[in-house]
């Protein structure tokens, strides 16, 4: 089912690849995962070899707002934030002080609070909340969800994503990483990122075998295997109360399904190529957790 509906989407968006993880996000069972261009690996032969990867382990890309959800995390920890403070957006336009960058929003916002800022993927208001807890938070924050580090999942050629140390970040870049910018991931590492918001705040390397049956018995593998605590479970549920509005109000419109409640985030990243970003080659994600009532699974 995974496959299909991947291969439709590539096919209706007229994009160059497509790829999806559903996992149980209590345990880390990978549920399906699928990725096109493909192969049919009973002939094998008839497909190059470019046609072999597994882009959900092994294809590193820039994350976009899917990212978000961290400094929102990050500052929702810190006792002195709560959801009655509220950060200009500047109208759409933002001119960062002392340089000549300007960060843009899709669409304006007057004053935003800090659950508006993610439901809306506020790019002004997630600068701003990453100033605020600055490079040492920005970027230890990611790395404690995984960014940068292999899941450890049973697969081969798994890449690993790219965080650079924080001595190489330049005075902006702790800006960017917030907007999905500057660093790279995976889909699996996305999947068991979205996992530890969905299951209480537990990052956790993904399974793909439950069990093995021999003429000695049956050897479960499925053990849940904790990497670390990344969120409190009251954190957790907050985030999720947040992306339930990202989808029923925010840019995840399109995911709305009326018998299920959904709890997603958008990601429109573009495409580094020659020295500078795209304005017309991009990556575009989704990440949720569903139903979010009981969110079992990640997708």
């Amino acid at each position: 089912i995974l496959y299909e509906e991947i291969y439709q989407g590539q096919v209706e968006s007229s994009a160059k690849s497509a790829n999806g993880v559903i996992v149980n996000s209590f345990n880390g069972e990978v549920l399906a995962i699928a990725g096109t261009p493909s192969f049919d690996p009973n002939d094998y032969r008839k497909y190059s070899i470019d046609k072999y990867k597994n882009n959900a382990v092994s294809n590193q890309y820039e994350p976009g707002s899917t990212i978000k959800v961290i400094p929102i995390i990050s500052t929702l920890e810190k006792n002195n934030f709560d959801n009655l403070i509220y950060i200009d957006c500047e109208d759409g336009e933002y001119k960062i002080p002392g340089t000549d960058r300007i960060i843009h929003d899709h669409e304006p916002h007057q004053s935003l609070s800090i659950s508006e800022i993610l439901i809306h993927s506020s790019n002004i208001g997630i600068a701003k909340l990453a100033n605020i807890l600055g490079p040492k938070v920005t970027y230890e924050s990611l790395r404690k969800f995984g960014i940068g580090t292999k899941t450890g999942i049973d697969l081969p050629s798994e890449a690993k994503g790219s965080l650079r140390e924080l001595n190489s970040w330049s005075k902006l870049s702790h800006l960017m990483v917030s907007m999905g910018q500057e660093f790279s991931i995976t889909n699996i590492q996305l999947s068991m990122i979205y996992g530890s918001i969905a299951n209480g705040g537990y990052l956790l390397k993904p399974q793909i075998i439950k069990k093995i049956r021999s003429i000695n018995g049956e050897k479960n593998h499925a053990e849940i295997k904790v990497v670390r605590k990344v969120m409190t479970e009251h954190e957790s549920n907050r985030i999720i109360k947040i992306l339930e509005k990202a989808v029923s109000e925010g840019t995840g419109t399109n995911a709305i399904i009326d018998e299920n409640s959904i709890a997603g985030k958008t990601g429109t990243a573009e495409k580094f190529i020659g020295g500078s970003y795209s304005k017309e080659e991009f990556v575009s994600s989704f990440a949720s957790v569903f139903p979010s009532s009981n969110p079992i699974y990640t997708c």
